[in-house]
């Protein structure tokens, strides 16, 4: 019995201590772009509308590399009237991926209302040769 209750309390500690931050509402680190160098890569325009009461960001999004890309992920923020970050939402490109010189439509549902948004690559692969090689394709 006393085991138990040593280790259930040891998991109730651990448990705290993982989710503390979130539970107590602290301040989460910002997400920053995984790929530095992305803007090289990508070229972004994009728009925020409402829709179905809801704002909405879409746009285009093209690769203006000489590689297909796949996995794209893209990171929405909400930016206050400073221009501070105050919420973020990341999510997937429809399709997944772009061939280079490709264009493709996105609409991302907003992460909450804001006075502007910024759309930035959060994540993405490049697709490499069967033999490993980075051969570029235009």
């Amino acid at each position: 019995m006393i085991r138990r209750r040593s280790l259930r309390s040891a998991v109730l500690v651990v448990a705290r201590l993982a989710l503390g931050p979130a539970v107590t509402g602290a301040a989460a680190a910002l997400l920053e772009p995984l790929v530095v160098g992305w803007e090289d890569i990508f070229k972004l325009d994009w728009q925020a509308e409402p829709h179905g009461g809801r704002p909405v960001v879409s746009g285009h999004i093209m690769n203006d590399s000489g590689y297909p890309v796949t996995r794209v992920q893209l990171l929405v923020e909400a930016l206050d009237d400073r221009g501070a970050v105050v919420r973020q939402t990341v999510d997937w490109l429809p399709g997944g991926g772009l061939e280079p010189a490709a264009r493709a439509y996105f609409e991302v549902p907003a992460p909450g209302s804001a006075s502007a948004y910024r759309v930035r690559v959060f994540a993405f692969d490049r697709i490499e040769s069967p033999s490993g090689e980075n051969v570029p394709r235009r």
